[in-house]
């Protein structure tokens, strides 16, 4: 972020001092989040729901709980990067993961899609948010600013080249982070 930048959010914020400090757009409430999700993708292959109805919010696997979002709390998506875990651990719980360590073949050809409503919100290469040889907190910016809207059903997958799959032998953790803006209504 600029020092320009920088400073426009900290004006946003001393105005939002009537707010208790929240930022605001007319009745939105704006806050920064991460949104995170930690993946065993051992022998997988073909396309795989990253989440669904099943996915349950825990501290340190995912701070998503299912595949709808709760009423009145709207993600608006900046930037998104993976890390690759590099301890092999078969707990995602007590992984270390590093943005340096390469992906696999196999990852780095799949292809990550985020939809909701009919409607792709992205679509693109593992490659293409894996940046293993900057040492700096990289997230590929998302110029579209998807938005993924409360009370409806979304999709997070990962697709496979045809007859590619992750080695089944050890396991293998991966960390997708999305970079979002909270609005509160």
């Amino acid at each position: 972020m600029s020092r320009k930048q920088e400073l426009l959010s900290a004006v946003s914020t001393i105005k939002a001092k009537d707010q208790d400090g929240v930022p605001h757009v007319g009745r939105v409430a704006l806050t920064d989040k991460t949104l995170y999700l930690n993946v065993n993708v051992r022998g997988q292959g073909g396309t795989i729901a990253l989440i669904d109805v099943n996915t349950k919010r825990e501290v340190g696997v995912t701070n998503l709980d299912g595949n709808r979002l709760n009423a009145g709390r709207d993600y608006i998506i900046d930037g998104i990067r993976v890390l690759k875990g590099t301890t092999a651990s078969a707990n995602v719980r007590s992984e270390k993961y590093s943005q340096t360590a390469v992906l696999d073949e196999a990852l780095q050809n799949a292809e990550i899609r985020l939809k909701q409503n009919g409607n792709i919100l992205l679509d693109m290469p593992m490659s293409d948010i894996s940046n293993p040889s900057s040492t700096n907190e990289v997230f590929r910016n998302i110029s579209t600013s998807p938005l993924i809207q409360s009370n409806m059903e979304f999709e997070f997958e990962i697709e496979y080249p045809k007859g590619v799959s992750v080695s089944g032998a050890a396991d293998l953790n991966i960390r997708f982070e999305m970079r979002a803006h909270q609005a509160k209504v």
